[in-house]
């Protein structure tokens, strides 16, 4: 696959945030709805987007991480104790690499670990990821997490996560008032912070 076509799947991401940011935004602002959305109902819909955003990252990560491997497959031949003649497509990269085990990508530090295992180093988008952004995202997925499951233990982790820094609140707040909080600044960084993660990445082809 060429460089360029791998540049086209990044913007096509971005550009999906966007529209999510977007659509909250007029959320946010009642547009162009005629009635005002009561507050509850923004709270839900700001929840649901946040939810479709970690959704798209998922996906994302996971196709980008299947293009890396096939630019380069050796990091994967060697993984996987393949023949040192092995080319594969992306459907038998894809394949090899889901074939051991369940894999998701929830847990971010988890995932950057395998990809360093699979992935060459001089075609490792995922390294460009920064502390910040990696910590934004960590963030985003407790709110994901809570929100899948309602469990006391994800609750107990995201409160703790609104007690550090930069929020330091002292309340629990259920993740869609806390979203729409300073009018939707917390979820639009959060969201946008997708977004940044994968221009980051792509600077790795340049």
């Amino acid at each position: 696959m060429k460089i360029a076509r791998v540049l086209e799947k990044y913007e096509r991401f971005e550009n999906n945030i966007e529209d999510l940011i977007r659509y909250a935004q007029e959320i946010i602002a009642d547009l162009p709805y005629e009635r005002k959305i009561p507050s509850k109902q923004k709270q839900m819909l700001l929840e649901s987007l946040l939810l479709r955003a970690c959704a798209l990252w998922e996906s994302f990560i996971e196709r980008e991480l299947i293009v890396s491997i096939n630019l380069d497959p050796s990091q994967l031949i060697t993984k996987f104790d393949l023949p040192e003649k092995t080319n594969p497509n992306i459907r038998l990269t894809r394949a090899i690499v889901f074939s051991d085990s369940f894999r998701d990508f929830h847990d971010i530090d988890r995932s950057m670990s395998f990809f360093k295992e699979v992935i060459v180093d001089k075609l490792n988008p995922f390294k460009k990821i920064t502390r910040i952004q990696k910590e934004k995202i960590i963030f985003a997925y407790k709110i994901r997490n809570y929100l899948a499951h309602y469990s006391e233990f994800s609750k107990i982790k995201l409160f703790r996560a609104y007690q550090r820094e930069p929020y330091k609140y002292r309340i629990f707040l259920e993740p869609g008032k806390f979203l729409l909080k300073q009018k939707g600044r917390h979820f639009e960084e959060l969201v946008n912070n997708f977004k940044m993660a994968s221009i980051q990445m792509r600077t790795i082809f340049k």
